[in-house]
């Protein structure tokens, strides 16, 4: 079983190393919290506006393919990270690494002055909405002009929480981070589909499976064991905060966006109907246009 799964990480890389080669994205390597080596890319218009993209659980920068290739790098600057743990970047298996808040916090600061970015907007999907939160609570809001919430849930690890989960994620979760492969394959390909309201091409499957099967099974029960209530970071947000939720999302509940929205002072929420998990997948031209809008208005001179 450890050689399938050898196999299975060596193949992804390859498919990934393709894929990001055919968007033209530049690569490099960044030191970031306690050391780690984080894989960032970045596309786009070089003196636009940044935007930095913080993937889900089991994703890569790969998951914003649609947005890196579209409209918005004519107008922006677009730099999106593979997580701690997964695509190219480091994967340690202690599990310390990734259950310490201030060390995800550290990643997105050593990007923001790696790339000497300036009053960047935050875009964090699913569990990238978590690394939001992390590093608003260690390094608070002053380095960033505006966040945008995708499919996110703000706490982890309590029955509130689970709350905010769909019953058919919550049924196959244990199989996604168990340690046997065939269980963790099988589960994952279940998992995957409960991404998006319909069915992903064989491409768009392919490539999430790729990307989920390069995440450890033991990082993948690390990224799940934190508990923490972001309710009061979300309450001291005074930045432009945009919640994008999919009505047919089958992982996350609407319930989770309203949640973000009541909490987070002027927050906007938008609602794809008919949209599942990623709605930047599944209908990237009206979230591009929605994204773009934000990010002007976010940068908007208060005085004018």
């Amino acid at each position: 079983m450890p050689r399938l799964r050898t196999a299975l990480i060596a193949t992804a890389i390859l498919v990934l190393a393709a894929a990001g080669d055919a968007c033209g994205q530049e690569t490099e390597k960044i030191s970031g919290g306690g050391g780690l080596n984080l894989a960032i890319y970045e596309a786009g218009n070089p003196a636009g506006p940044s935007i930095v993209f913080l993937h889900g659980f089991t994703g890569s920068h790969l998951s914003w393919e649609r947005q890196f290739s579209g409209p918005l790098a004519d107008e922006f600057r677009l730099i999106a990270i593979d997580l701690r743990g997964h695509g190219a970047s480091d994967k340690p298996l202690e599990p310390e690494n990734y259950t310490n808040s201030v060390l995800w916090a550290e990643d997105l600061v050593a990007v923001i002055r790696a790339k000497n970015l300036e009053q960047p907007v935050l875009v964090g999907w699913s569990y990238g909405g978590k690394m939001i939160c992390d590093y608003l609570r260690v390094f608070g809001e002053e380095a960033i002009s505006g966040l945008v919430f995708v499919g996110a849930v703000p706490k982890a690890g309590t029955e509130e929480a689970k709350a905010f989960l769909g019953s058919e994620l919550l049924e196959v979760f244990g199989g996604v981070l168990a340690a046997d492969v065939q269980t963790s394959i099988a589960s994952t390909r279940v998992f995957l589909r409960l991404l998006t309201a319909q069915p992903m091409s064989r491409d768009e499957f392919e490539f999430a499976l790729s990307s989920a099967m390069m995440v450890p099974p033991e990082v993948r029960l690390a990224l799940y064991s934190r508990e923490f209530d972001n309710d009061d970071v979300l309450a001291s947000i005074s930045v432009p905060t945009l919640v994008v939720q999919g009505t047919a999302d089958r992982m996350v509940r609407l319930s989770a966006a309203e949640h973000i929205v009541q909490t987070v002072p002027g927050a906007m929420l938008h609602a794809y109907e008919d949209i599942g998990h990623a709605p930047h997948l599944e209908d990237p031209e009206r979230f591009n246009s929605d994204l773009a809008e934000f990010v002007r208005y976010a940068l908007r001179d208060p005085s004018q």
